[in-house]
């Protein structure tokens, strides 16, 4: 059961693919256990050796825990979770997960979010359900898995039977992995399939893996299957089945052997320690350690937009029943899972992905004052895509007259964005604190109320959105927000999460939260530090564009970084071996900083031999043109002297040429030219300021 947006990513999206069928009766009651004959294993036949099991005589916490919250799984779920008897009981020796129609208030975010609170009641939904997971209890690498459950029926109902990775080491959802062991939606109302017969009701169960990057680039492939004679999962219990070995997996029911996927057909990608996105193993994400989860969901993406759509609320409360779970190793090769597989001649195999071609990291992506990224045709290097689960947005490249080609863009309900997207990440840093994001917008239409986000994106949920103030429809608007704005905003569906400016996946995504037809062009970051209320030139590091950098007329001047503790942390230094040296701190491009009024920055001496102490500090427009040599007070040696001096004094120098629209170098600094030998600074906290 994919797990959207926050469950390590975004998933399930096989709505379109996938879609189901309904009738208004509840269920019938659970407790069948001892009426219904059970399917023979075919574990003890294959050399399978049981390793872990519940019979659910009792609800045995030391192998499952409950999952609390009201996050809605990424989907859209309608159902708050709880660990609530109401919603999880067992009797007669049958675990009961139940979903009922009740308002109910719990956590917004999920378990593995910063800052989740199991007290919090922030978020409510309009139903309650249940869902257990193994976790840390029940934990394996290969195997056989059965369970015998009987399914719920009716519009919205979404039972799951499932598995996710412990440790996600490839990243997150979908890059480590997903296995849906069972899932189905919407059991007994009209059906939907394709070739379905007039009055068909909705009756199969679905084996799907999920996979390849993390969301919103993963991928997913499997398969619908109906039981014999088209009988119905939510009138039985069954035995669902998977074996899992090095690769291949295979899905079964009732010791049928219907499917088969195998890692010629999957993939993952994933960054690596040094944030490159790379292959993994042939067999990856499913070559690691993985654990089951039980729930019924109710409404979401999926369920919601197939067969009768929506949620039918008078089929509630629904049960999913579970007699058993059982978990077998291979008793042949443990270690791999392989010599105990259980083959049928009419399962079908399923092709599965290829992994997509990884480009080349670009050092020109993104690098100058200006970083385009559509005009008349998309940057080399990005790729447009959308996150479209619903099939309720689309984009296309158009030709607009006195423009050349725009980008259009349709939404016709409220889930999915489109975006620019750039797989081995961006730095940005540079536009962090004095960029804008600039583009062209026509707004054509727009449901009353409907906002427009715009997105920085570094993977989910490390994503900062911004609403963008819509236009009069009808006609081109240029849109300038500046980059410190949208970081600050953060993720509104995620609080305490934010992009990363220096890891950038997706450098545009635009997002209608409702129904709206627009058109962009000119799309582009660019630098302009006038607009940054601070411009932070050092601080811990050289902040870009800006960097450290010498000039010696002979001799050398030694630069280094340094960790002196306290409130400097890293700071720079200076160590001259020469009388005619300079230090400064330069961009590649001019910046306009005339609305900026002192230029700040500290210095300590280490070391100053000299009998003669003189200082000069300066700032240049692109050399010659610059303030000239300015003297600063001689620092103490041994200690931080800091310095705020007016750019008017450096502007009003005499000699001055400096032009505060066009300067390339804040800062240049050096003991006094012809008497510099041995002497050592250190240079931290340099910034220009608006007061």
């Amino acid at each position: 059961m994919s797990k959207t947006i926050g469950m390590q990513g975004l998933g399930c999206i096989v709505a379109s693919l996938l879609m189901c069928g309904c009738n208004h009766d509840t269920q019938a009651s659970p407790a069948e256990k001892q009426v219904v004959a059970e399917v023979p294993s075919a574990a003890a036949a294959g050399g399978w050796h049981l390793v872990w099991q519940d019979e659910f005589d009792t609800l045995d916490m030391s192998k499952w825990s409950f999952e609390v919250n009201c996050y809605g799984g990424g989907n859209s779920e309608q159902q708050c979770y709880t660990d609530r008897v109401d919603n999880a009981f067992v009797e007669q020796g049958m675990l009961n997960i139940v979903a009922k129609r009740e308002d109910f208030q719990g956590p917004a975010k999920q378990e593995s979010d910063p800052g989740y609170d199991p007290a919090d009641t922030s978020a409510s939904m309009p139903y309650t359900s249940a869902r257990l997971r193994s976790m840390n209890k029940g934990d394996w690498k290969y195997g056989r898995f059965e369970i015998r459950a009987k399914l719920p029926r009716g519009q919205g109902s979404w039972p799951a039977i499932w598995m996710l990775p412990t440790d996600y080491v490839y990243g997150g959802w979908a890059a480590s992995g997903e296995i849906d062991i069972m899932e189905a939606v919407n059991l007994g109302t009209t059906s939907d399939r394709a070739g379905a017969e007039a009055g068909e009701r909705e009756s199969r169960i679905h084996a799907t893996l999920h996979y390849g990057r993390a969301w919103p680039q993963n991928v997913y492939s499997g398969l619908a299957y109906r039981l014999p004679n088209d009988v119905s999962p939510a009138d039985d219990f069954h035995v669902y089945a998977l074996e899992w070995e090095k690769d291949e997996i295979r899905w079964y029911v009732d010791g049928v052997h219907y499917a088969t996927q195998r890692s010629s057909g999957w993939y993952s990608q994933y960054l690596d320690t040094e944030g490159k996105l790379v292959n993994g193993m042939d067999d990856a994400p499913y070559n690691q350690k993985f654990h089951m989860l039980l729930n019924l969901a109710v409404g979401g993406s999926w369920p919601g937009n197939a067969n009768d759509k929506g949620i039918d609320e008078s089929v509630f409360p629904q049960t999913l029943s579970i007699d058993y779970v059982r978990a077998y190793e291979c008793s042949v090769a443990p270690s791999t899972g392989q010599g105990c597989a259980t083959i049928g001649d009419d399962a079908i195999l399923q092709e599965g992905n290829q992994p997509p071609v990884i480009a080349p990291g670009d050092d020109s992506i993104g690098a100058g004052p200006i970083f385009e990224l559509f005009d008349d045709a998309l940057a080399a290097g990005l790729q447009l895509n959308s996150y479209n689960p619903d099939g309720e947005i689309a984009v296309a490249q158009v030709a607009e007259s006195g423009r050349g080609d725009v980008l259009s863009v349709s939404k016709t309900g409220t889930t999915g964005n489109i975006y620019f997207g750039y797989a081995p990440r961006v730095d940005l840093s540079h536009f962090a604190a004095a960029g804008e994001l600039v583009f062209d917008l026509n707004l054509l239409s727009a449901a009353q109320g409907t906002e427009l986000l715009v997105k920085l994106d570094s993977g989910w949920p490390n994503v900062s959105d911004y609403s963008v103030t819509l236009p009069a429809v009808g006609q081109w608007t240029e849109i300038r927000i500046p980059i410190a704005t949208i970081l600050a905003g953060g993720n509104r569906f995620s609080p305490g999460a934010g992009a990363n400016i220096a890891s950038i996946l997706n450098p545009f995504v635009v997002e209608p939260l409702g129904p709206m037809q627009l058109k962009l062009d000119n799309i582009r970051i660019e630098y302009h530090a006038d607009s940054a209320t601070e411009l932070v030139i050092y601080d811990d590091q050289d902040k870009a564009p800006f960097a450290l950098a010498a000039y010696a007329a002979s001799g050398n001047v030694v630069l280094g970084e340094v960790d002196v503790g306290g409130e400097h942390g890293n700071v720079r230094s200076l160590n001259f071996n020469t009388n005619e040296a300079v230090a400064y701190f330069q961009s590649a491009e001019v910046n306009d900083i005339g609305s900026f009024e002192r230029l700040n920055f500290d210095l300590y001496v280490e070391a100053d031999p000299r009998a003669s102490r003189d200082f000069v500090i300066k700032m240049d427009c692109v050399f010659p043109c610059g303030s000239g040599d300015y003297p600063i007070t001689s620092p103490e040696i041994g200690s931080w002297s800091h310095y705020s001096i007016p750019l008017s004094e450096l502007v009003s120098h005499p000699g001055s040429t400096l032009d505060l629209s066009r300067v390339d170098t804040p800062l240049v600094v050096f003991p006094a030219w012809g008497n510099q030998q041995g002497v050592v600074l250190l240079v931290d906290n340099v910034r220009l300021t608006k007061s």
